[in-house]
């Protein structure tokens, strides 16, 4: 696509990359993005993504704005206490860039609807605060081959992975297993969070997905790069594909009719 005089401006510190240029940002204006959560994590990364310039971003929120959301949730204002997320951060998003075509969906994305929501998506960026939202968000892009990112974060601390299930990379499952039986109590909310370890982990994720559309350094595959801000600690922890994994292994086609457990309650609200 051709670029306006305007958004040659708009864009024009990223433009000047040699990595990017004007055929990377027609790309990127071209992309579909879909983000699930506009937590501490989603509020970052949808600011960075719109103002970057990409060009369709599907949200999936079905959360308030609550007071003690705000001293994480950057898109989020006092005066937006009570109203949705979503139409808390269409308002500055939309002011951002008129560019960014952003789609709201007001609900949780469950086993029965991931499929459907996520369907089109050129990258996919999970921002909940569930461990069982994060496996069914794994299993589900892993079996439509959808490349993806998923982050947590709690008090000091936040991990992030990358997987490109075409490239048959170390998935989420591969490194926590089954997740059934884990508690999902123990979230922010119970644990507490430093408001800036989730501003990381969200730009971080945004970052992922813009590297992966432009095809330009390095992802975080194969490997969860961890941080503690308490200790100023970056490790990055290597980690291998699981050839029997149920979402990604050599029989993932079995997972075509698993896909309809028990996930809980979606707690994107809670980040």
């Amino acid at each position: 696509m051709d670029l306006s005089e305007e958004q040659l401006i708009r864009y024009s510190r990223q433009i000047i990359l040699k990595e990017v240029g004007g055929i990377g940002q027609s790309k990127l204006l071209e992309s579909r993005i879909t983000l699930i959560g506009l937590g501490a994590l989603g509020s970052p990364a949808a600011y960075y993504l719109t103002a970057a310039g990409i060009g369709n971003l599907k949200i999936i929120d079905f959360d308030v704005v609550d007071l003690s959301n705000l001293h994480r949730q950057i898109l989020h204002f006092t005066n937006d206490l009570g109203q949705t997320k979503t139409s808390s951060a269409l308002r500055k998003l939309s002011e951002l860039n008129p560019d960014c075509n952003i789609e709201l969906v007001k609900d949780r994305i469950t086993a029965k609807n991931s499929k459907e929501l996520l369907k089109d998506s050129d990258f996919v960026i999970e921002g909940s605060d569930n461990i069982a939202t994060k496996m069914l968000v794994n299993d589900t892009c892993s079996y439509m081959n959808i490349p993806f990112v998923i982050a947590g974060v709690l008090r000091f601390q936040g991990q992030i992975i990358t997987v490109i299930p075409e490239e048959k990379t170390a998935c989420y499952r591969c490194v926590f297993g089954d997740v059934s039986g884990v508690d999902n109590s123990m979230s922010c909310s119970q644990a507490g969070v430093i408001g800036l370890i989730p501003a990381i982990l969200g730009s971080l994720e945004a970052s992922e997905a813009i590297k992966y559309l432009l095809n330009i350094g390095d992802l975080l595959i194969n490997q969860i790069l961890y941080i503690d801000l308490s200790q100023n600690r970056f490790d990055s922890i290597k980690v291998v594909r699981n050839n029997n994994c149920l979402a990604c292994g050599d029989n993932k086609e079995d997972l075509a009719n698993k896909l309809n457990y028990d996930i809980g309650d979606s707690c994107e609200e809670k980040i």
